[in-house]
């Protein structure tokens, strides 16, 4: 062999092992990216996600919910969007491999979130309730002061909770009630009369609860609600005993639920 064709065999095999080499790092730093994401592909997502939902609702602006964006695993960054003249106009957009953008969420293949969460008014039920829930806390406080609840239900452990446009069949149902749901309104006593509601509460109780017990607390926030304006179609109560238990089983044989309860069975 000449030296030229060794000095030529010798520059191919430095180019295929710096090739491979390169291949190597890359497909570690694609590895890397599809586990952890990358700053760049989140930033150019929350771009993406924003141009897709002001293509959606024409004549709004949106950002970006920093407390929900999720960081690219698979090459997957999933963007929550928010409004700025709409509360209620927010839901999740997805952009796959840089250039697929769009909120069909998997585990949602029903409908798209923009419809569920803001055309079929969820955003705007949940809402509602919360302030629905908020009122008749404040009521319960005042004029039900011998009631002690737990502050259970809610990132801020509410006393009570409200699911609006529930019904025993079908559970909570806000697209059957849209016409009722307008996006961004404030919660009006008056909802209560048109939507079908539930309100859920824990009340602690001194020693182990009765039946009686129970049919007491049910007629006490009927008849505060519905003497300020606030019918509620279901309560769904559970009294809960404050004794010390050494035995878990022991203490949920004395927990005493109502189960769904319809308040035209209520005394």
């Amino acid at each position: 062999m000449t030296k030229t064709k060794r000095t030529r065999k010798t520059k191919t095999m430095r180019n295929l092992a710096l090739t491979a080499a390169l291949l190597l790092i890359l497909a570690l730093l694609l590895a890397f990216d599809a586990i952890n994401g990358d700053p760049l592909s989140q930033q150019w997502a929350i771009h993406r996600a924003i141009r897709y939902a002001e293509k959606l609702y024409p004549g709004q602006t949106f950002h970006w919910d920093e407390r929900t964006a999720a960081d690219g695993q698979f090459f997957n960054y999933m963007v929550y969007v928010q409004s700025d003249q709409s509360r209620d106009t927010n839901f999740a957009v997805q952009t796959r491999f840089w250039l697929l953008t769009d909120d069909e969420i998997r585990g949602m293949e029903l409908e798209p979130t923009h419809t569920f969460y803001v055309d079929h008014r969820w955003n705007t039920c949940y809402r509602l309730g919360n302030e629905a829930a908020q009122q008749a806390a404040a009521y319960l406080t005042v004029q039900a002061p011998e009631l002690n609840f737990a502050s259970v239900y809610g990132a801020k452990g509410n006393t009570v909770e409200i699911d609006l446009c529930y019904t025993e069949q079908d559970g909570m149902t806000p697209a059957n009630y849209v016409d009722d749901l307008p996006l961004d309104a404030a919660f009006d006593k008056a909802l209560l009369q048109k939507v079908p509601s539930r309100l859920c509460a824990q009340v602690l109780c001194d020693g182990k609860p009765t039946e009686a017990d129970m049919q007491t607390v049910l007629h006490t926030l009927k008849q505060v609600l519905e003497s300020n304006d606030m019918p509620i179609t279901y309560y769904d109560i559970t009294l809960v005993p404050t004794d010390d238990y050494a035995d878990h089983s022991a203490f949920m044989a004395d927990v005493l639920e109502s189960g769904l309860t319809s308040a035209d069975t209520i005394a």
